[in-house]
């Protein structure tokens, strides 16, 4: 049985190999035109089974415009990019119900017993409820794109985020999967170079 085990190991090694060599060359499979970006420190590629969903973690910097594309040689594949971020969700905890009696009292102050029971008449009940609350953080995601409108993403940012890339490879594909190559390029902002104090005068 041992054996049997590590052969098992090593057939299921052998052909996830295989399948990451057929997608080693995933740049073929995109025709987009992919500017003058730089793609060599993020992009990645995976091989698909149907159903399957792959998630792509970057950050994007700041100062700097990026292109994200998503290419396969399945057409339809789906991707979008969200910006993951946390949030407080405010939850009851408990909550707490007392009872106040009043009591009835004499002309003199004091509580008035009721003979029958030999105990204090009650004049009013109040019953007050507090309300405990408790708050804890959550991970939650923004839609910033998907594909169903376009086939890239392209913008500039002025900040440093985090963002997640998911890539689904609908039911309808071929059972054997697909290839998939992410995208990710970005290029400088350019400046200009002309910079200081506008010249005094008449404007023309």
């Amino acid at each position: 049985m041992k054996k049997l085990f590590i052969y098992s190991i090593l057939a299921i090694t052998f052909a996830t190999a295989a399948q990451a060599q057929r997608c080693d060359k995933y740049n073929r499979y995109c025709d987009a035109d992919l500017y003058d970006y730089d793609y060599s420190a993020q992009s990645a590629f995976a091989h698909l089974y149907p159903g399957d969903t792959i998630p792509v973690k970057t950050v994007l910097y700041g100062n700097k415009e990026y292109h994200i594309t998503v290419c396969s040689d399945y057409e339809n594949i789906k991707w979008k990019i969200v910006k993951p971020y946390r949030r407080t969700v405010k939850k009851i905890q408990s909550i707490r119900r007392d009872t106040v009696n009043t009591y009835k009292v004499d002309e003199y102050g004091d509580y008035v017993v009721d003979d029958a029971t030999g105990d204090y008449i009650i004049e009013n009940t109040e019953i007050t409820v507090d309300t405990i609350w408790s708050t804890k953080r959550v991970a939650d995601e923004k839609l910033m794109f998907d594909n169903s409108k376009d086939v890239d993403w392209k913008h500039r940012l002025k900040k440093s985020q985090r963002a997640f890339i998911y890539v689904y490879l609908p039911m309808d594909a071929d059972p054997e999967g697909a290839c998939v190559a992410v995208f990710i390029g970005r290029k400088q902002i350019q400046k200009s170079r002309f910079a200081g104090k506008r010249p005094t005068g008449e404007a023309y």
